[in-house]
């Protein structure tokens, strides 16, 4: 009797298995200015810059996709074909494309604090098509100290500042907004979950 419920459960575990869609395998390609790299690291070093924001990449948009290659774009339009280059038939490529968008202040408890403004879209291609979701721009401020609603303390260092507001724009970007009801507003719920896994051509 052990061994029938046993070998039940083998089978009902294994069906479970098999019906569950793998994730699809990405080649994720990333656009960026070069200052992007030179904020990296108090040398403006381009280089260990490159290898610096590409690690963070990797750590944050691992979450969302099964990243099998990663490549950095030139700074130009891109086209499918581009893309499709190193593209292996059952991979889909991913591109990510972030740009500085100036900057700006805020009212301090004494004096102002500095912001940022990042642009982030992101780019699926599917079937020989692009398809995109575009977050605009988003202003990212230096606070490092808030006191009932008041910053008191920011950071000055104009380096330092492009670079969090970057990593805070992909930290964003990377996450999964849980508070969407599927329930009460299940169209919402499908939205989030299609721009989380990067199936932008269902929105």
């Amino acid at each position: 009797m052990k061994k029938l419920i046993l070998c039940i459960l083998c089978l009902l575990v294994c069906s479970v298995c098999a019906a569950a869609e793998p994730a699809k395998k990405v080649v994720f390609w990333y656009q960026v200015p070069e200052v992007i790299l030179e904020v990296q690291n108090p040398e403006h070093d381009v280089e260990k810059g490159k290898v610096e924001f590409e690690a963070f990449l990797k750590e944050k948009y691992g979450k969302r996709f099964n990243i099998q290659i990663f490549k950095c774009a030139p700074e130009k339009e891109l086209t499918v074909a581009d893309v499709s280059l190193v593209t292996r038939p059952n991979y889909v490529p991913v591109i990510v494309n972030i740009d500085l968008a100036g900057v700006g202040t805020g009212e301090k408890l004494v004096g102002k604090y500095a912001t940022v403004k990042v642009a982030l879209k992101e780019t699926v291609a599917i079937d020989g098509k692009f398809y995109s979701y575009d977050y605009g721009v988003k202003e990212y401020d230096s606070s490092m100290l808030r006191v009932a609603g008041y910053v008191v303390a920011s950071e000055d260092d104009p380096r330092i500042n492009t670079k969090n507001a970057v990593n805070d724009c992909i930290t964003d970007a990377c996450k999964l907004d849980t508070k969407v009801n599927r329930y009460a507003d299940p169209a919402a719920y499908e939205k989030e979950q299609a721009r989380y896994k990067g199936e932008f051509n269902k929105l």
